[in-house]
């Protein structure tokens, strides 16, 4: 848990009125052309820049930025505050790119790189956000900086499993700034992090008894010891005490969707199960608060997974084919926050809804997994190839970073580097171990992949083979017969990512999903037509493989109220 300074120490002077105070962070709007602004304008704009909030600020920031003649340090502070607000509604993106510019324009912004490192945590980006904290008390010229920065770095190395290093930098921290809010916040977070809630609900009311007297985000602050306070609760079973704890982090902080997940795991816990379904769903509309909620929100989908088919009416006397009644399996994987490149916007939110259209299909099990290593999609392959001995269906859909080298289709994990060629095949998972993981099923065997949104890896990689190169988006296949491979982008073509929620390919998908009657390669031919349409014709997804005589549907045409 990270401290996000609302107001710093005055270090920007504007021209004949006064002082401007730096607030946190950065990224874009829309580029305005560039303004002339007196000084009691620009006044009124940081007025609005540091206090109003949404995108009332963000205008005001970015109003400053397009300033003529503007100062470099005054718009690096701009770009710093734009950041701030995008953090507070884990924007992570845009506040990524906002603190980039601000760090580009004044590199000796302490403040910014603390708020970079903050950013890089919520990505997951464990070691890019040590790195960051790293500089941060390089430069830090206050007891306080130094205190934060320590604190950021402690967060950061928890989660990679440096347990002594994070407790040595919180320990340093607490003689460098003693009595500060966050040293209790942030070791609640480690003793959580090591499995000790107990303890952590010790540290949080000591967080909530102590007078702040420091100029970090109160709205954050208060956020930071109900979300701590809901977990412990959560993990100590305390169901009941942790839902008005979350109750009331809500009302501060409403995107949080860790604290959505964490209510709908309680709610489903005191079998309160359409609330924990609705819970559920908004925490799937809101993008991941931090790389703790993963794992929260796989716990909340199984739990309401197994009250629905607790509560479902008993199928044999239905007149449904047994295969859409039941016997159908799918693993889903949303690749989103990449460590060593930009993540992507839509990729968890694409298989977030995908998981939940199949739930609603009568999927007999359905597994869904976000931001995987190598490691673990190769575990959940394993896994999923024992599920589906025993389906009439098996499903693998995969949304995130793909590529093709040498004719060989390649999915990212989220901690590949791809410093060089020879890299690939070390750090990447092959389309073949996809297909191996669903050869024993008996029915039909799909895989989905909207893996071609493009190679951010390609710019920085390095050839050791001359013969070896990189093609745009993914090589055609030839699966075997029973299998098939629907590519989001036919082979050679880049799909698009999205900007409002969800990929082209997935709109298309989940609406042709909830169309009964349509045989599933007519379905596939229908989301063709609907994304070349979406997207100019410049995206045209491609279905490769054959299929037995037998037709299949994911909703029959008997099952059109369901």
């Amino acid at each position: 848990m990270i401290a996000l300074r609302r107001i710093a120490h005055p270090r920007v002077l504007l021209p004949a009125c006064g002082m401007i105070f730096l607030l946190p962070l950065v990224l874009s709007l829309p580029t305005l052309n560039a303004i002339a602004a007196a000084p009691s304008e620009r006044s009124t704009l940081w007025e609005a820049c540091r206090n109003k909030d949404g995108e009332a600020a963000l205008g005001a920031c970015m109003a400053i930025i397009n300033t003529r003649g503007i100062p470099i340090g005054e718009r690096a502070a701009a770009y710093y505050t734009r950041c701030y607000h995008y953090i507070l509604v884990h924007d992570y993106r845009n506040a990524l790119a906002s603190c980039d510019r601000s760090l580009e324009d004044n590199p000796s912004l302490v403040d910014a790189w603390l708020n970079r490192s903050t950013i890089r945590s919520g990505f997951g980006q464990f070691d890019l956000a040590i790195k960051d904290a790293t500089r941060a008390l390089a430069l830090a010229n206050t007891n306080s900086d130094r205190a934060g920065a320590l604190r950021n770095r402690a967060a950061a190395f928890v989660r990679r499993g440096k347990i002594a290093e994070s407790q040595a930098d919180l320990d340093q921290a607490a003689r460098l700034q003693s009595g500060d809010v966050y040293n209790f916040i942030n070791r609640a977070d480690f003793l959580l992090q090591v499995g000790r809630p107990d303890e952590a609900l010790h540290q949080i009311a000591r967080a909530r008894a102590t007078r702040v007297t420091t100029t970090f985000s109160q709205q954050k602050m208060h956020a930071d010891i109900g979300l701590l306070n809901g977990k412990a609760l959560v993990e100590l079973k305390r169901y009941a005490e942790a839902l008005p704890v979350l109750a009331a982090l809500l009302k501060i902080d409403a995107n949080n969707s860790e604290a959505h997940a964490l209510k709908s795991v309680a709610l489903a816990r005191t079998n309160n199960v359409g609330a924990a379904r609705d819970a559920l769903a908004t925490a799937r509309r809101l993008p991941l608060s931090s790389p703790d909620a993963a794992g929260v929100f796989r716990e909340a989908e199984q739990l309401v997974r197994e009250l629905d088919s607790a509560m479902a009416p008993r199928l044999e006397n239905s007149a449904e084919p047994a295969r859409e009644r039941s016997n159908r399996v799918a693993l889903i994987i949303g690749n989103t926050t990449y460590q060593n490149v930009a993540p992507l916007t839509n990729a968890g939110r694409d298989a977030e809804a995908l998981a939940a259209e199949f739930d609603a299909l009568g999927f007999r099990k359905v597994t869904l997994l976000r931001d995987l290593s190598r490691a673990q999609m190769f575990a959940a392959l394993r896994a999923f190839a024992a599920d589906a001995e025993t389906a009439d269906w098996a499903v693998i859909y995969f949304a995130g970073h793909g590529l093709e080298m040498g004719g060989v289709n390649w999915l990212a994990p989220v901690d590949a580097q791809f410093k060089t060629d020879r890299d690939v095949r070390l750090e990447a998972v092959s389309i073949d171990e996809l297909s191996a993981a669903i050869e024993g099923v008996r029915g039909l065997r799909l895989i989905v992949l909207d893996a071609c949104r493009n190679n951010p890896f390609a710019p920085q990689m390095r050839f050791t083979n001359s013969t070896r190169s990189l093609g745009a988006g993914l090589a055609r296949v030839e699966p075997e017969g029973g299998t098939m491979i629907a590519y989001a982008a036919k082979a050679g073509q880049v799909a698009h990512d999205g900007d409002d929620g969800n990929s082209p390919f997935m709109k298309a998908l989940l609406k042709r999903l909830k169309q009964p009657g349509l045989e599933i390669s007519m379905l596939f031919r229908f989301v063709r037509d609907d994304v070349m349409a979406a997207t100019g014709r410049q995206q045209e997804p491609f279905v490769y493989g054959s299929l037995p005589s037998e037709p299949f549907y994911f909703r029959s045409a008997a099952t059109a109220n369901r």
